[in-house]
Order: structure tokens, then C-alpha cells, then sequence
């Protein structure tokens, strides 16, 4: 999820290196579903227009929307390694 604008998520997403789809999520409805708005420090850049921005996270959700695992990051520009995305993968999904 994003707060950006769903054209600048595809105009950047090349620069992140991103195969994966991305929501715009601007008005934090998803992000509040998931309770993933970010309470502390406000760590967008000084042209982000968002009062909050999401905590970073990877989640692995099922086709009926029950959260199967989650990943949190402190930090706002890592996300969880792709060997650790593949593990709970395998461990929560059929192969």
C-alpha cells in the first residue's frame, strides 16, 4: 500500500525494482483495516501531501481475506526478504 497516487506508483515503480501490484491506498482506509497507520514520527518526504503514512509490512493474505502472516519493518525503506516471503509461502499454502 501507498499513499501515492496510483500514476506515480506506476511511474516508480521501475525505480524500486516492484513486479508486485500496489495499492493507492491515500485516504488510509485499507491501511486503518489492517491497523497499519503508522503512530509515530511522519517519515514522508517533504512533498508527501498524506497526514500518515502506512508501517511497513508484507502480509500474506488468503482468498477469503484472513491475514496469514504478517512482517512489520521499523524501518520505512526495507521490506522482508524474499527468502523469508517464500518460507511462510511454503509453510502457509499448498504447493
Amino acid at each position: 500500500m501507498s499513499v501515492d497516487l496510483p500514476e506515480v506508483i506506476a511511474d516508480r515503480r521501475h525505480l524500486h525494482g516492484l513486479n508486485a501490484t500496489m495499492l493507492s491506498d491515500q485516504q488510509l482506509a485499507v491501511t486503518d483495516l489492517f491497523g497499519l497507520r503508522n503512530q509515530g514520527f511522519h517519515s514522508a518526504p517533504g512533498t508527501e501531501e498524506a497526514a500518515a503514512l502506512p508501517v511497513p509490512a508484507t502480509l500474506l493474505v488468503d482468498r477469503d481475506g484472513t491475514v496469514l502472516w504478517i512482517d512489520l519493518s521499523e524501518n520505512y525503506q526495507r521490506r522482508s526478504d524474499p527468502s523469508v516471503v517464500l518460507a511462510a509461502m511454503r509453510t502457509h499454502f499448498d504447493p
